[in-house]
This record gives C-alpha cells, sequence and structure tokens, in this order.
C-alpha cells in the first residue's frame, strides 16, 4: 500500500514539477552538430526502426534487464520521479532535473521503481529501437530504453557543465572540479564540444578494445551527442 502510494504522488506531483521548471532547464539539441560529428554519431548506432511504434513496443521484452555490475559506474543519478503525460507516455526526471522519454512497454517496469533508487544510463544498443539511451536501476537490475527530452536544471545543484576544454589534448573540467579525457575514437564528435555545454555522466558499455580505459560516458545536453571518456 505504501509503494502504491508513493507511486500516485510521484505521477501526481512530477507533471507540475515540469511545468514550474521546464524554462529554466538546458535545452536538449541547442546547438547543431558539424557534419563531421553527425557522420560519426551515426555510424555508432545500432541500426534504426522502420516499423512502426508497435513493434517496438513488442520487441523491447525483459533480455536486456539484469544488466551486470560491469555496466556500473561510480557516478550514478537518482530518481526524482515518474509520470504519464497528456499522450499517455512515459517521463523520468532525474536528481539534476533532466527528463527522459521512455519506451512505453518500459514505463510500466519504471513505475515499480522508487524515488531515490540509484540509476545508471549507458548506450541502447538494441537493434531497431528509436532510444539513444537505456536508464539502468542498479537496486534491481531492470532498464528502460529512454531519450533525453529535456537538460538538467541551469546552475542547478546537481547539474553538471564544462567549464573549461582544451581541444587538442582532448580535455574537459566541469563545474563539479572533475577532469576527464576524451577517447581518440571520439574526436569529431568532441570538436563541436564547448565551454558551459551540460553534461549527464553515464557509463560506457561500448568500450574498445582500443581504448578499454575510456569507460565512462559524457552526454552533450547542447549538442545532443555522447562521448566516451575516463577521468584523471
Amino acid at each position: 500500500m505504501k509503494l502504491l502510494s508513493a507511486t500516485i504522488c510521484l505521477l501526481l506531483i512530477s507533471p507540475m514539477l515540469l511545468l514550474a521548471e521546464g524554462e529554466n532547464r538546458a535545452v536538449v539539441g541547442s546547438r547543431p552538430m558539424s557534419e563531421e560529428a553527425a557522420k560519426q554519431v551515426n555510424a555508432a548506432k545500432p541500426p534504426a526502426a522502420n516499423e512502426d511504434e508497435s513493434f517496438e513496443s513488442q520487441t523491447a521484452g525483459y533480455i536486456h534487464d539484469q544488466y551486470p555490475p560491469i555496466y556500473y559506474s561510480n557516478s550514478h543519478h537518482w530518481l526524482a520521479s515518474i509520470s504519464i503525460n497528456d499522450s499517455d507516455q512515459y517521463e523520468l526526471e532525474l536528481e539534476d532535473g533532466s527528463v527522459w522519454k521512455i519506451n512505453s512497454y518500459d514505463g510500466s517496469k519504471a513505475l515499480n521503481w522508487r524515488s531515490n533508487d540509484p540509476l545508471t544510463i549507458t548506450q541502447n544498443n538494441r537493434w531497431f529501437s528509436r532510444h539513444t539511451y537505456r536508464i539502468i536501476n542498479k537496486s534491481n537490475g531492470t532498464s528502460a530504453e529512454a531519450n533525453l527530452f529535456l537538460g538538467p536544471i541551469l546552475r542547478g545543484e546537481f547539474s553538471r557543465f564544462i567549464a573549461n576544454i582544451d581541444h587538442s589534448k582532448r580535455e574537459i573540467s566541469l563545474n563539479d572540479n572533475t577532469y576527464w579525457e576524451i577517447s581518440y575514437l571520439d574526436t569529431a564528435v568532441f570538436s563541436d564540444w564547448d565551454v558551459n555545454d551540460y553534461i549527464i555522466i553515464g557509463t560506457n558499455s561500448n568500450v574498445s578494445f582500443w581504448d578499454s580505459g575510456s569507460d565512462v560516458l559524457l552526454i552533450n545536453v547542447n549538442m545532443n551527442n555522447s562521448v566516451r571518456a575516463k577521468q584523471f
């Protein structure tokens, strides 16, 4: 009964939070990618869906649940709320204020997630999916395919953005005083990044044999793309 009450509260409260804070969030894809960066991003994507939404809903399945600990990074996120909008789409909000639209099939599972459950974000490697990322609940191993819809709250307590950048060294520092080296495999994508771009930290599940140290995924909200990286 307590869990049901908590879920109802999340569904009722979160739409009001989105309306109140929507104008104060980083805009997803506010700056366009260069042609070279777009080619690199598209080349890394699994084959795109060419069927209607019902195809995706039927094939999402639980096969991608129960992710092993190797997908979990030290930098995790917390579930703030889950809601269903007027179009019957599931939306999930993290502690930094970012909002993610969830695959309709996975939404019913996410409704069972609890507030403050630790979450991590990684690439979605399922073929024929319209969702770029996968959000994994570290407390129970279930996951949901997702697309970034709204960026973090501007200058929010838990929001991160680029404070300094060195394209020649492929290095950035964030406002939380963390330092990151970008994988040389993502040089073209990184070339468009700039100071004050908002960043969401995830876990890289596409670790390359040629760059096994880049175990982190840095998601650039303003560019609406991501690179592999390692902290130093």
